[in-house]
């Protein structure tokens, strides 16, 4: 059931997948909110102008030159008491996204495949809103961990990088770069054997949230 109070809030869904979009709006408003769906950042940020919502739920990789990320900080930025929630595939910013540093400190971060239900979602929602900090822990499940710079090379990977724009990118050599892929492979705990295509392997893993980064002590 729901209150009068949630059946009144209008929620902001972003993600560059309409069907993804579908499902997380109709999950929301079967829990009362009203939502609006958006499929682009600049489609988003419209309709954060027009509605003034009380929160907005946004994937962070877009497949654009503009992120979620993007996204975040211009909704804090410009509309400071908008509560801000992330609903990603990915356990950390850094795989989905090149600039996580622009994401507000502010936001509730949610990772599709953790969800146990639409009520968890709903509960996020209602976090956002009343300023609660993000309390998530990193989770006890077993997933390989990368570091940043490898997290860069397989958002690179899953966008068609080969090894010399890889190269090119990092402003090295080609061969270092091979040695990077075998020691990212290797933190994966992937197969390179010759008949093994460990490239589609680390995509796979990424594409399905299977990979976190390590943190660093501050």
């Amino acid at each position: 059931m729901t209150d009068q109070t949630t059946k009144a809030l209008r929620v902001v869904v972003a993600d560059d997948d309409a069907f993804t979009v579908s499902l997380v709006a109709g999950g929301l408003e079967s829990q009362g909110f009203a939502v609006t769906s958006a499929t682009s950042v600049d489609a988003a940020y419209a309709a954060v102008t027009d509605l003034d919502p009380h929160a907005l739920v946004t994937d962070l990789n877009f497949g654009t030159t503009a992120s979620g990320a993007d996204l975040l900080d211009r909704v804090a930025r410009d509309f400071p008491w908008i509560g801000l929630v992330v609903l990603t595939s990915h356990r950390s910013p850094e795989l989905a996204v090149p600039n996580p540093q622009a994401i507000p400190a502010s936001v509730v971060y949610l990772v599709k495949s953790q969800l146990s239900g639409v009520e968890d979602l709903a509960t996020a929602v209602h976090r956002a809103i009343s300023g609660q900090p993000d309390e998530r822990l990193e989770s006890a499940d077993d997933v390989p961990t990368v570091t940043a710079a490898q997290a860069e090379v397989l958002r690179m990977l899953a966008a068609g990088a080969s090894t010399r724009a890889l190269a090119e990118h990092r402003g090295t050599t080609v061969r270092a770069v091979e040695t990077m892929l075998t020691r990212l492979f290797a933190a994966l705990g992937l197969d390179t054997g010759e008949s093994a295509n460990p490239r589609v392997a680390a995509v796979t893993l990424w594409q399905r949230g299977g990979i976190r980064v390590r943190r660093t002590a501050p």
